[in-house]
């Protein structure tokens, strides 16, 4: 429905809108009717509506003075001025609110519903808009979060997220949501409801959250915070989150609070060991990490045997990795106090990052693995080594052969399209990696940036078209990708020592 709020001075104008409106648009609701400018501003602040028919002539303060109040709380709010007089003044300033729609009494019934369906257009363009910048901000989010997760080097600068997301001097603390089914493989459909229900719960509360990717059963938050309300942040989102959720179960761990966001992957590490000990502690829906819990399992933390062993991963070390996996599983081992139900749920996270880091490098896994089934801490230990092998040989066959066929794809798509503005995320589209691993590759495998190597194939170009003199300096910078001559030249005397002009007479 389209909220529609009538104010006119005379009952019978707004009695002839409203009438208008009943008969030919059904979608339309009048919300309120106003009979001067001060009560139009009053039942606009509390019936918010999408649409207002404005008369400017009335008692208390004109329509314009009305419209310009109400636009300062509701700026969203569309505006169609109504009036007897045909005055130039009354529309210059009703242009500046930016109202577009002018009416002269007595209006006709065509004019009146084409004002109405250009304001409806309008709304719902905007609507529309608000949507994907929602959805935009949401993956910001979510991509935000797994860079402080997994410490990635990102071509986002501190600088760009800011101008996203209100993460400047930001303060806080990381909590994990995990999400148990009552079903034994819950599907999609099962959680994208939990995700959503989680998101809704979190904007019914009092704080400020940036939510990243639900992974396996895990949900990473970052709540934004000054003060240590950890304990009250568990208990509130459980409680909400608890009650929208049918046939499953929510737990959450807590990290402490942080003074800088750089310092989120530390507090997100203790949010998951926290998470661990709700596993352990049997009817416990929350827990939040405390420092003597760090000091006891300090000398035992497997955490940065994992990051090791992450690289190693990636790298497709199928030697170096299975060293390191069994240096891993002794210290998670120790740090579970050799509890089996503990180790399941050290190895069910480490695969599950793992998943991330894998799909981040343009590898897809074919399966997921399972620890429930097993019973003992050998059985695991074998599960997941024979597992980590298979995917390791997988990884080191793929960046052997795999990554070359990938980088050449990458080549000849630059070499295509290098005449007009190229991204490193369109390349990694075209070819199926993420931006960040595919800038890596080009690094180690050509010694230099994405952006380095596309300026080096528009400059290799430009020198076999200097060679032509029939070709001017300004059509060689067209033809290359450059519209500005004058930057074009400055770049290529940069690279080359000489001036476009001097390397013409020199090679010509």
């Amino acid at each position: 429905m389209i909220k529609v709020m009538l104010v006119d001075d005379e009952a019978i104008e707004r009695e002839g809108i409203a009438a208008i409106l009943k008969r030919n648009r059904k979608e339309a609701e009048i919300v309120a009717e106003a009979k001067n400018g001060k009560e139009a501003v009053e039942q606009a602040i509390h019936h918010q509506p999408d649409i207002i028919f404005m008369d400017i002539k009335m008692p208390e303060f004109d329509g314009l003075v009305a419209i310009e109040k109400i636009l300062d709380t509701l700026p969203d709010t569309k505006c169609i001025m109504v009036s007897a007089f045909d005055t130039f003044q009354y529309a210059k300033r009703a242009m500046h609110f930016g109202i577009k729609e002018y009416l002269l009494k007595p209006s006709k019934v065509s004019e009146v519903l084409e004002a109405y369906d250009r304001m409806v257009s309008e709304l719902s363009e905007k609507q529309a808009l608000h949507k994907r910048l929602d959805q935009a901000s949401s993956i910001v989010e979510i991509e935000f979060i797994s860079t402080l997760m997994m410490d990635y080097i990102h071509e986002v600068s501190a600088e760009d997220w800011v101008k996203w997301i209100d993460i400047e001097k930001t303060k806080g603390f990381a909590a994990v949501f995990f999400f148990q089914s009552s079903s034994v493989k819950p599907n999609r459909l099962e959680k994208t409801e939990w995700y959503r229900s989680l998101k809704r719960a979190l904007s019914t509360l009092s704080y400020q959250v940036l939510v990243g990717p639900l992974t396996g059963y895990h949900v990473p938050v970052l709540v934004k915070n000054e003060r240590e309300q950890m304990e009250q942040f568990a208990r509130d989102s459980i409680r909400v989150l608890q009650q929208a959720l049918h046939d499953s179960q929510v737990y959450v761990g807590v990290g402490r609070l942080f003074e800088d966001v750089q310092d989120f992957s530390r507090s997100y590490e203790e949010a998951l060991y926290a998470l661990e000990q709700v596993q352990v502690h049997k009817g416990a829906k929350y827990q939040v990490f405390h420092q003597s819990s760090l000091e006891m399992n300090k000398e035992h933390s497997p955490l940065e045997e994992e990051k090791a062993l992450l690289e190693a991963i990636k790298q497709g070390d199928i030697q170096q990795g299975i060293y390191l996996f069994d240096k891993y599983m002794q210290s998670v081992q120790k740090h579970a106090n050799y509890q089996v139900e503990v180790m399941k749920k050290y190895l069910e996270n480490f695969f599950i990052v793992l998943s991330r880091v894998i799909k981040d490098i343009g590898l897809e896994q074919e399966r997921t693995i399972s620890f429930g089934h097993l019973e003992t801490a050998t059985q695991m230990k074998e599960t997941a080594r024979a597992h980590l092998q298979n995917m390791m040989q997988q990884i080191d066959n793929w960046r052997s052969v795999g990554v070359r066929g990938l980088l050449i794809r990458a080549r000849q798509f630059i070499e295509s399209h290098y005449h007009r503005p190229i991204t490193l995320e369109e390349v990694a589209d075209e070819v199926g990696l993420s931006s960040y691993y595919l800038s890596k590759l080009f690094k180690e495998h050509f010694q230099v940036t994405f952006v380095e190597y596309v300026t080096q194939t528009r400059l290799n170009k430009a020198k076999e078209l200097l060679v032509d003199e029939q070709l001017s300096l300004k059509e060689i910078a067209l033809t290359i990708g450059y519209k500005d001559p004058n930057y074009f030249s400055r770049v290529f005397k940069k690279e080359t020592m000489l001036s476009p002009s001097e390397y013409r007479k020199k090679y010509t």
